[in-house]
């Protein structure tokens, strides 16, 4: 019987230290999620709703480059759209000239961010918002002509939580780093 007490309480504190331990890793997660996306809870929907995002919220590392690629791939949709817009009215040429650029862009951002694994340089993410500004040009591009396109307004919306959340992600490390936080 006493046998039996010793291996229900070896059973217990195990039990307790995997959920110890499970636990912590979603607090990690958790908050991870919370640094890029300050609690936002459209950027919390938006990055749980996608698998790949979803498990990258390992690290901030992790987390920064999955939502830059993430960009990477919205551009590119999102020029195909703007290109078929620009077939049926010529108004969406300077948009298409501004999606277009975008992708390679940040592509190239990624590319470095990767080799460097994480924002290496001040102007990292001043080259990265740069880029992203390009959406903005081609909504007051549209504005002035007095165009409303709710789907572009909607893509250039999600564009700037995934490039709102990659930066905080990759700022949060490169701070890390610096010795700035813990």
């Amino acid at each position: 019987m006493a046998s039996l007490n010793k291996i229900s309480i070896l059973f217990l504190l195990i039990s307790l230290i995997l959920c110890f331990f499970s636990s912590r890793s979603i607090n990690a997660n958790d908050d991870i999620l919370d640094i890029a996306c300050e609690k936002y809870k459209e950027c919390l929907d938006y990055i749980n709703a996608d698998k790949v995002l979803a498990a990258a919220a390992t690290s901030d590392l992790d987390l920064g480059l999955a939502l830059m690629k993430s960009i990477v791939a919205q551009t590119k949709t999102t020029h195909d759209y703007v290109l078929k817009k620009k077939i049926e009215n010529p108004v969406y040429t300077e948009c298409e000239k501004e999606w277009l650029n975008m992708g390679p862009n940040f592509q190239l951002i990624l590319d470095r961010t990767v080799k460097n694994k994480g924002y290496k340089d001040d102007t990292d993410d001043y080259d990265f918002y740069n880029v992203g500004d390009a959406s903005d040009r081609c909504e007051t591009s549209l504005k002035n002509a007095n165009i409303i396109d709710p789907e572009l307004n909607r893509k250039s919306h999600e564009l700037g939580i995934l490039m709102v959340s990659a930066n905080r992600s990759l700022t949060h490390l490169s701070q890390k780093k610096r010795g700035l936080i813990k």
